[in-house]
């Protein structure tokens, strides 16, 4: 009796580890992936599943790879695996702990990105996603663990990085403007929150809020100064105030201030 209960229970581990493997979330390390279709890459592991016409841009992987580590001055140090979902079904299987979430999302401890299926079928198509996860992907590969978490903290700043990278806006500024000025909403800072504790119309809200701030650094004082801010801030992001500072020449609520002043809010 004990024997089979025994082999009950491996039978049991066995088959829930096949399901996770192949329909579940360790997908990504199965030796087979049954619907989905490998992209040739030299710098990439790339997988879909149905592929559009609209898809075509993960012909140009290694380009835009190349693109991310000459506008960030940074280099992948690990190989990255994408899997861009089917565009009529959801990441519940692959990503449980997202709920579903049809955008993209990057787990940068693992060199994983996931496409789903709202950024497959918005306007913009998979290019912007792709740009945007694929920079938090380069920072947090050129950081360690603790790091990394505590970037994360920031939103404002690798947020609205990888917002400004990608092109992609969910709000245009005079659309942004609107809005708040509609819903009488007051930045009054740059939100210190994770984005994961956000709901998703303040997600989107706040992504403008950090995109146009990024935006406005760059125009009033160059791209250059960005980027050494940012290759300072992924080796101290503790001190991102402080760096901030050394940076600019001005403390980062000052500029913030000006910001705010543009926006004529």
């Amino acid at each position: 009796m004990f024997k089979k209960k025994i082999t009950y229970i491996i039978a049991a581990c066995t088959l829930g580890l096949l399901i996770y493997l192949f329909w579940g979330p360790l997908f990504p390390w199965s030796p087979i992936k049954p619907g989905f279709q490998k992209i040739p890459s030299s710098k990439a592991n790339v997988y879909i599943q149905n592929m559009l016409s609209s898809d075509s841009i993960v012909y140009l992987i290694d380009q835009i790879l190349e693109d991310e580590q000459v506008f960030h001055q940074l280099n992948y140090v690990d190989r990255v695996t994408i899997i861009i979902v089917d565009p009529k079904t959801n990441m519940k299987r692959f990503a449980p702990w997202l709920k579903g979430s049809g955008y993209s999302v990057s787990l940068s401890l693992l060199n994983l990105i996931y496409i789903g299926p709202t950024a497959r079928n918005s306007p913009f198509g998979i290019s912007t996603y792709l740009k945007h996860e694929l920079s938090h992907m380069l920072m947090d590969q050129n950081t360690g663990f603790r790091k990394a978490l505590t970037m994360h903290e920031q939103g404002w700043f690798l947020e609205g990085l990888a917002q400004y990278y990608s092109g992609h806006y969910f709000y245009s500024r005079a659309e942004f403007i609107e809005i708040c000025k509609s819903n009488q909403i007051r930045f009054n800072s740059l939100r210190e929150q994770n984005p994961l504790e956000m709901s998703f119309p303040n997600l989107k809200l706040n992504y403008t809020y950090y995109q146009l701030f990024v935006e406005y650094l760059v125009n009033q004082h160059g791209l250059q100064l960005l980027q050494e801010y940012m290759k300072l801030y992924i080796n101290e992001p503790d001190n991102y105030q402080e760096l901030f500072s050394v940076v600019y020449g001005l403390d980062l609520n000052t500029i913030l201030d000006s910001f705010k002043t543009s926006l004529k809010l």
